[in-house]
């Protein structure tokens, strides 16, 4: 962590308490998912530029192809944006949450289901969710009602 900037001390905190090389799924979409959660939660706000790609990697002691994948596939999905010399920034726009909220989700469905839960319990699972919160899913304009 010690060649990356103090700004990223947090970030770096939180990813490595989020990716692991023993978890179920690859470290690139481990990542990936807390990134996007990060963006989504707004612990990285429009126009904060992430980390570079070689200084992520040393802190989480990964190999700079994964983060490199993983930055790729956040462009991808509309969340960052790279621009040579000025590295990787979140993407500034106020629908990038939703689309990437929605995203997200449809994602760790499709890795759920990849992973063998079923329909039924991932019904049961947003179910839970919308009645838990149902105020935040109308506004998301996830529910029928």
């Amino acid at each position: 962590m010690s060649d990356t900037p103090p700004r990223h001390a947090e970030l770096l905190t939180l990813l490595a308490s989020q990716v692991s090389a023993d978890g179920e799924l690859p470290v690139y979409l481990q990542l990936r998912q807390a990134l996007t959660g990060a963006i989504q939660d707004g612990v990285l706000k429009p126009g904060t530029s992430l980390p570079a790609v070689r200084a992520l990697a040393s802190a989480l002691g990964l190999a700079p192809n994964t983060v490199a994948k993983t930055y790729a596939l956040l462009q991808e999905d509309d969340l960052t944006e790279n621009r040579a010399g000025a590295g990787t920034r979140v993407r500034a726009g106020s629908a990038a949450g939703q689309r990437s909220g929605l995203l997200g989700l449809r994602r760790q469905v499709q890795e759920l289901r990849a992973a063998g839960v079923s329909a039924h319990e991932l019904r049961a699972a947003v179910e839970e969710a919308l009645e838990t919160h149902p105020g935040k899913a109308q506004e998301a304009g996830l529910n029928e009602s």
